[in-house]
């Protein structure tokens, strides 16, 4: 969003906005409990994506081989247990549907086999749950949670997508920004996302340029599609098919843009809002009856979509989700800096 007339007009909106938020910290700073062991947060101040879950993906990951025990707290947006804490994956298996505890917390849960995850959008009693269950977990990360307040945290990750940065600086309704960037703890940690086609880590002085934080640089990049098995496909071996794409998601062009660098074409994009449910029997039969009559071999889509498409038996031999992974420029840098907040 640019300063055009529209934005000029909520700007008193977005100020009122910002004092709500303000005042919302102040009232959080002195009554939030810390559990007991090392408390991550990943989190964005800008609405939309950002690359918050594939960096969290990412992060728990690495902190796993690097030998610790780590959990993960979710809030299972939208999933039928957001207001009701619950494990949903012991590390072991996951123990529920992504309509029910969310397709994000699924997908998590599904991407790190190994880790248990907690949703719930009361984020005190989820991890009270999760370290009850799981006593010996030494790191628990909150994933989206920038903007949850009850639970203190030792290190803050706030995420931005590199090319849409702060927007025109303004908080919402004017703007991108969920609260004014002076909210950012002087203690946090930026991590700026790039897709995989920009160019570089850094490019000189840029919008980041003024934050006094530490900055970690990171890429997105696209490791090629999966089917409802798991089985990973090329995108030399998705190009030269007849594909329609799928998506509910905050950006639905970066999906169409990942899909071009990698020189994939579709006959169309069904854009549905933001972790949509899929759950009209008429839409499914509709894909279904579109890729019958127009010899569609793949339906593309992303993997917080496959979650939830993957139940129709009818789609299954069709789905073909994009698999996004994360590196980090500097990961010896991210690992010390976790070190160090840790005292260890």
């Amino acid at each position: 969003m640019q300063n055009t007339w529209l934005s000029k007009l909520l700007t008193p909106a977005g100020k009122l906005y910002s004092i709500y938020q303000n005042q919302r910290r102040k009232n959080f700073n002195s009554k939030a409990w810390h559990p007991d062991c090392f408390v991550i947060s990943i989190g964005n101040i800008m609405s939309g994506g950002s690359g918050k879950t594939p960096f969290c993906l990412y992060l728990a990951e690495l902190l796993k081989q690097s030998g610790k025990k780590v959990g993960i707290s979710h809030r299972g947006y939208k999933g039928s247990l957001e207001n009701t804490p619950t494990i949903i994956s012991d590390g072991k298996q996951i123990l529920y549907k992504a309509m029910t505890c969310g397709d994000e917390a699924y997908l998590i849960a599904s991407r790190l086999p190994e880790i248990p995850v907690v949703v719930g959008k009361q984020r005190c009693a989820s991890v009270s749950l999760l370290l009850a269950t799981f006593p010996d977990t030494e790191i628990v990360i909150l994933d989206d949670a920038f903007q949850h307040l009850s639970i203190a945290r030792d290190l803050d990750f706030i995420c931005f997508d590199a090319k849409l940065g702060i927007g025109n600086g303004k908080v919402i309704p004017a703007g991108y920004l969920r609260e004014p960037i002076k909210n950012m703890p002087l203690s946090s940690v930026i991590v700026i996302n790039y897709k995989d086609n920009e160019m570089g880590f850094t490019s000189g002085e840029e919008w980041w340029s003024y934050f006094p934080q530490e900055i970690l640089h990171c890429r997105i990049k696209g490791k090629g599609f999966i089917d409802t098995k798991d089985n990973l496909y090329t995108a030399e071996e998705i190009k030269s098919k007849r594909c329609i794409m799928v998506s509910g998601i905050a950006h639905p062009e970066s999906f169409e843009h990942n899909l071009e660098q990698d020189g994939i074409s579709w006959l169309h994009h069904f854009r549905n809002p933001d972790h949509y449910a899929y759950s009209d029997m008429k839409e499914i039969n509709k894909l279904y009856n579109i890729c019958s009559k127009y010899k569609i071999d793949y339906i593309l889509c992303t993997e917080k979509d496959l979650v939830k498409l993957q139940i129709y038996s009818i789609l299954k031999d069709k789905l073909r989700a994009l698999r996004l992974q994360t590196e980090c420029a500097d990961e010896k840098k991210l690992l010390d800096l976790i070190k160090e907040r840790m005292g260890k």
